[in-house]
C-alpha cells in the first residue's frame, strides 16, 4: 500500500513539474509495443496468420478417411489406435470435449481469432498513419484480406454451407471481429452466415482493390496478389456467384490453356527427379513453385495420423479407392500412381498419403528427441483454382470451357489416355489427355464411375442472383468430373469436406463395429461444435442432431489466447515407399 501511494506522489509530481520529461506516466504501464510506424505494422501483420490448422478437423470429417477397424470383408476387425481420442470424436461427428490440443476445435478456433486480433489491431494503427499523411494501401489490404480469409476458414468450420442469402440467414454465422479488444469479457453474440458472408466480401473487396507484392522478401507467405484473387475464386465457389469466379480465376490463370498448364504444379520434377519422400515433400510447398500462390505454417500433429502406430483412421479401403486409386474419364483404377506420386509407410495395408502430407520438426531437446511439429500448408494454389474455374464454367453451361480446363489439370498431372499401366509414359511432353465431353458423359453415367455415379446431390437454398440453386441432368456428369478431379486435388487439406456440404452429398462412416454412420444433407452436424470452453462462456452453440437452434442472445466471448502447442516426441524409424502397381 505504502509503494503504491510513493508511486502516485511522484507521479503526480512530476506531471505537475514544467519540462519534467520521460516520467513513468510517459510509459504504457502493461509495456505494450507502440505500432506508430509502417515497419512495426508489417512486422504486426507476421502474426496475422494462424498457427492453426484447419485441415484436420474438416478432413477427418469427410469421406476421405476409414476406420481401419470396421470390420472387413471377411468380418475381421483390428485393434488399431488413433493418434488421440480426439480423432474418435471427429470422425464421429460428435463435439471434441476430450482434447484442446494442436489440431482441435478449441486449438483452430483461438488460433484463428488470434491472427484476426492481429489484424484488427494492424488495421488500428494503420488509420493512425494513414491520418498522418503515410501511405499504408498495401499494409491494409494484407490486414483486411487476412481477417476476412480467417473468418472464411471459420465458417468452414464451425458454420453450415453458404446456401444464399435467404436460406443462410437462419443458419448461424460467427462474431465477426473488426476492432481490437479493449474491454474484459465483452459481449458479443454470433450473426447470421448470410450477415458473415457480407462482412467477409466487403473486406475481400476492399483488400483487392489495394493489394501489393511491394514490400514483401517471400509473397507465399503473406496475402499477395494472386492470392487475393485466388481466395475471391473460393469464397465466391462457396457463394455460388459463378461468373465473378471465372472472373478472379482469369486474373490468377490467364485464358489461354498452355500459359494455364505452365502455372499448376510441376509434378513431372516431384514424380521424377525427387528420388524420397523427404525431398518431394519439399517440392510441394515451394514457394518458388508458380502453383502456390499462399503459404502457411502451423503447429499440426496431423502428418503423424499416417504412421502406423497411429493408423486407425486414415486414407484407406474405399476412401483411397475413390481419390488417389481410383478411375477416371481417360485412366482406368490404380493408374494415377503411374503419375502422381502416392506413398505410405512400409505399404498400403493401412492407408496412402501424398507428399504434401508431411511433418517438419523443430527440436528443442535433440538429445531426448523432443520438439513441436509442423505442418506446412498450401492454403491457396493454382491447381484448385483451375479447377473452382472449370466448376463454374460448368454452372453457366459453358460445358466447352469447362472440358477444356479439366483436359489442363490432367496435363498438369501427366495424366493421359491410358487404358493400362503398359502404355503409360510419365513426363512424356506430348500433350495428349485426350479429355472430351463423351468420355466425361461416358465414365459418370455408367458403372465405370463407380462411388461417383452413386453420389446423390441436394443442392439448397439460391444461387448468387437468388434463384433456385439447382443441378440439370445435363451437366451432371461433368459436375460429377469436377467434384472427383477436387477430391484427388485437395486431399490431406480438408476441402473435400467444404465440397460434400455445397452440394448436400451424405457420407457413411463406419466406426468400429457400430455399423453404418449416414451424415443426411441436412444434418446439423454439418457445423462441427463450438469449443467447449466457448459454449461454457455464453457463445451460442451450433445445434446438434435432435436439438433445436437457438436464439443468438447476446453472450460473453472467452480471452482469445491461443493454448500452448505441446512437446512432442520425433518418431522415428518409418521409410516412405512409393506405392506403385
Amino acid at each position: 500500500m505504502k509503494k503504491n501511494t510513493l508511486y502516485i506522489i511522484i507521479a503526480l509530481a512530476c506531471a505537475g513539474l514544467t519540462g519534467c520529461k520521460d516520467s513513468f506516466l510517459d510509459k504504457n504501464p502493461d509495456m505494450r509495443a507502440v505500432i506508430d510506424t509502417k515497419d512495426k505494422v508489417r512486422l504486426l501483420l507476421v502474426s496475422a496468420y494462424s498457427d492453426a490448422n484447419t485441415g484436420p478437423l474438416m478432413e477427418y470429417s469427410s469421406d476421405n478417411i476409414v476406420d481401419n477397424n470396421a470390420p472387413d470383408a471377411t468380418g475381421h476387425t483390428k485393434s488399431l489406435v488413433p493418434l488421440s481420442k480426439m480423432y474418435d470424436e471427429i470422425f464421429a461427428w460428435q463435439p471434441v470435449v476430450s482434447s484442446g490440443a494442436q489440431d482441435s476445435p478449441k486449438y483452430l478456433w483461438n488460433g484463428h481469432y488470434s491472427a484476426i486480433a492481429a489484424c484488427n489491431q494492424a488495421l488500428e494503427a494503420i488509420a493512425e498513419l494513414e491520418a498522418k499523411g503515410i501511405n499504408m494501401d498495401a499494409e491494409k489490404a494484407e490486414a483486411l484480406l487476412s481477417r476476412a480469409y480467417h473468418h472464411f476458414l471459420l465458417t468452414c468450420v464451425f458454420c453450415q454451407a453458404y446456401k444464399g442469402d435467404q436460406t443462410s440467414s437462419q443458419d448461424l454465422g460467427l462474431v465477426y471481429m473488426t476492432e481490437p479488444e479493449t474491454t474484459v469479457k465483452p459481449t458479443y453474440h454470433r450473426e447470421t452466415l448470410t450477415e458473415t458472408y457480407r462482412h467477409i466480401e466487403e473486406d475481400l473487396k476492399i483488400g483487392l482493390d489495394l493489394v501489393s507484392d511491394e514490400y514483401y522478401s517471400v509473397p507465399k507467405y503473406h496475402f499477395n496478389v494472386k492470392a487475393a484473387h485466388a481466395f475471391a475464386v473460393r469464397f465466391y465457389l462457396y457463394k455460388r456467384d459463378w461468373n465473378k469466379v471465372i472472373e478472379h480465376a482469369n486474373i490468377v490463370l490467364g485464358t489461354d490453356p498452355e500459359m494455364t498448364r505452365a502455372l499448376l504444379f510441376d509434378n513431372y520434377n516431384a514424380h521424377v527427379t525427387c528420388t524420397d519422400f523427404e525431398q518431394e515433400s519439399y517440392a510441394w510447398i515451394d514457394p518458388n513453385s508458380p502453383s502456390n500462390l499462399l503459404i502457411m505454417t502451423h503447429m499440426s500433429s496431423e502428418p503423424y495420423t499416417s504412421y502406423p502406430s497411429y493408423a486407425r483412421y486414415q486414407c484407406a479401403g474405399n476412401a483411397l479407392d475413390y481419390s488417389l486409386l481410383s478411375a477416371g474419364p481417360i485412366w482406368k483404377k490404380r493408374a494415377l500412381i503411374a503419375s502422381l506420386s502416392v506413398w505410405s509407410f512400409g505399404s498400403d495395408h493401412y492407408g496412402s498419403f501424398l507428399a504434401k502430407h508431411a511433418d517438419f520438426f523443430e527440436y528443442t531437446d535433440k538429445v531426448n528427441g523432443y520438439g513441436f511439429i509442423h505442418a506446412i500448408t498450401r492454403q491457396l494454389t493454382t491447381n484448385e483454382t483451375l479447377l473452382s474455374r472449370a466448376e463454374a464454367k460448368v454452372m453457366t453451361n459453358d460445358l466447352t470451357g469447362a472440358v477444356e480446363d479439366l483436359r489442363t489439370w490432367c496435363l498438369a498431372y501427366d495424366i493421359n489416355d491410358r487404358p493400362s499401366m503398359d502404355t503409360m509414359m510419365v513426363g512424356d511432353s506430348v500433350a495428349r489427355a485426350n479429355l472430351k465431353p463423351e468420355k466425361i458423359k461416358n465414365f459418370y453415367a455408367t458403372a465405370q464411375g463407380e462411388a461417383h455415379n452413386a453420389v446423390v446431390l441436394h443442392p439448397e437454398g439460391e444461387d448468387a442472383k437468388g434463384e433456385p440453386f439447382k443441378v440439370s441432368d445435363d451437366i451432371l456428369p461433368f459436375l460429377r468430373c469436377c467434384l472427383h478431379f477436387r477430391r484427388i486435388e485437395t486431399v490431406h487439406d480438408g476441402w473435400r469436406w467444404m465440397d460434400l456440404k455445397r452440394y448436400g452429398i451424405e457420407i457413411t462412416h463406419i466406426q468400429g463395429t457400430s455399423g453404418p454412420q449416414v451424415l443426411k444433407y441436412d444434418d446439423p452436424r454439418r457445423a462441427i461444435q463450438l469449443p467447449q470452453e466457448v459454449i461454457l462462456a455464453g457463445l451460442e452453440a451450433n445445434p446438434e442432431l435432435g436439438t433445436p437452434s437457438g436464439s443468438g442472445a447476446s453472450v460473453m466471448v472467452p480471452d482469445d489466447k491461443t493454448d500452448q502447442p505441446t512437446l512432442s516426441p520425433r518418431i522415428v524409424g518409418f521409410t516412405a515407399t512409393r506405392l506403385t502397381e
